[in-house]
């Protein structure tokens, strides 16, 4: 007996919820039929577009706060040194935090200013081979792609330059004229003898025909490598016609 009572009120109460549901249904069927009449149509889809505008807009302005920032770009950068620091430029995007990495570690962070522009002034660099490449990080903790890389190398030793022949002082006469300036220096130099620019064998040789003034003539060589560094031999020879 109880138990029925039991079922009873249960169904009771799922009816009231029912009834509850079907009047907010035919609530909001009055509603839109009373919008209708009162704004009309089309201006009842305009509403809906509207509302469907906003809601897409925020979808979108979401979707963007997620992305990564854009790749900076670095100035490029000379292949050789002859010093141990370096000054790194480059730009990307206006006040975000760049971050450069040496030899896959990283070394320093700077902030690109409001027209994107940034700079790491006297970086060290070791002796040898040096990776360079930066990446830019913004405040939500996204990062860009790494940049490209450019690999500079710190040389401070100066070209081997040696001058076989002629000798210093040596004397030359009648027929002698003119002489040949032949030595031994590295294939990659930049070689100059009395400021023309001279051939360098993948051996090292080089040769080279100079005329000769009657007197004293010197004559001067420049050997020159990728990282500025320089050696120079000078010597006087003397022709007699």
């Amino acid at each position: 007996m109880a138990s029925g009572r039991k079922r009873s009120r249960l169904q009771r109460k799922k009816e009231k919820d029912s009834i509850k549901q079907a009047l907010t249904y035919l609530f909001l069927i009055f509603l839109v039929l009373f919008l209708m009449i009162k704004l009309g149509l089309p201006a009842l889809i305009k509403m809906a577009g509207f509302i469907s505008n906003i809601s897409s807009a925020g979808k979108k302005i979401e979707t963007e706060e997620i992305l990564p920032p854009r790749a900076p770009k670095l100035f490029p950068l000379p292949e050789a040194t002859p010093s141990g620091k370096l000054n790194i430029e480059g730009y990307a995007e206006p006040g975000i935090t760049i971050q450069l990495f040496l030899r896959g570690i990283s070394a320093e962070e700077t902030t690109a200013d409001n027209e994107g522009n940034f700079i790491f002034n006297d970086v060290h660099l070791r002796d040898g081979e040096n990776e360079i490449y930066v990446i830019a990080n913004d405040d939500r903790g996204n990062s860009s792609d790494a940049s490209r890389s450019f690999t500079v190398t710190v040389d401070k030793d100066a070209p081997l330059l040696i001058i076989d022949n002629p000798e210093d002082e040596q004397k030359f006469f009648d027929n002698d004229n003119p002489i040949t300036v032949r030595g031994k220096s590295e294939e990659d130099v930049d070689l100059r003898i009395n400021e023309r620019l001279v051939l360098v064998q993948s051996s090292g040789d080089f040769e080279i025909n100079l005329s000769l003034e009657e007197g004293d003539n010197q004559i001067e060589a420049i050997a020159r490598d990728n990282a500025g560094n320089e050696t120079k031999k000078t010597l006087i020879v003397n022709y007699s016609p």
